[in-house]
């Protein structure tokens, strides 16, 4: 999980590496976590002076998989080793679950809430910049998948329309649901 007790000592490993001093940070079978350990811990990883390789293996979900995808879409090259953060592919078929940012409920689990969910305005409005973050992502993943190469969302063939499975994926994801993807693993 992304949390407080899981991120603090990472944190701690990655402010007192030494110089190219070689770490993995393995993402296996998590859960995800919250957001805000999750922007602490990108801060982390973009101040380090080690080598940092970013290892998923199973699955990740939420606050876990968006770790990974950061430093897959943007990994920092370093110098000589210095300050290098890039996710390496899976050795293993494995599993990733992005979302929206969503806010769990205080009190009884299972229960959330997104942004335009929120009632306050100047709420909606604080938060919204971090939506904007992950959607700005969403759809880079979605190049990354070959959705510039879509020649149309939609097809009408033989009496029927038929939607593409990344045109899927956007309506999914924007809808507030859950959009999966799979990974083969360099060795599968």
């Amino acid at each position: 999980m992304v949390s407080a007790e899981t991120v603090g000592p990472v944190i701690h490993e990655l402010q007192n590496a030494q110089p190219a001093e070689q770490l993995l940070i393995y993402i296996r079978a998590n859960g995800g976590g919250e957001i805000h350990q999750l922007v602490r811990l990108i801060q982390a990883l973009c101040t380090t002076q080690a080598d940092v390789e970013l290892a998923v293996g199973r699955f990740a979900m939420s606050a876990a998989a968006t770790l990974w995808f950061w430093f897959l879409l943007d990994p920092i090259p370093g110098d000589d080793g210095v300050g290098r953060v890039v996710s390496v592919d899976p050795l293993k078929p494995t599993v990733l679950l992005y979302h929206r940012p969503r806010w769990p409920m205080a009190g009884p689990g299972g229960y959330y809430c997104f942004v335009e969910d929120f009632e306050d305005q100047s709420v909606q409005e604080n938060l919204s910049r971090m939506v904007e973050i992950f959607d700005q992502m969403f759809e880079r993943i979605l190049v990354a998948q070959g959705v510039g190469q879509v020649h149309a969302a939609t097809v009408k063939h033989d009496g029927a329309t038929y939607k593409h499975h990344l045109q899927y994926a956007r309506d999914a994801y924007y809808s507030n649901n859950d959009y999966v993807i799979s990974l083969n693993g360099v060795s599968a």
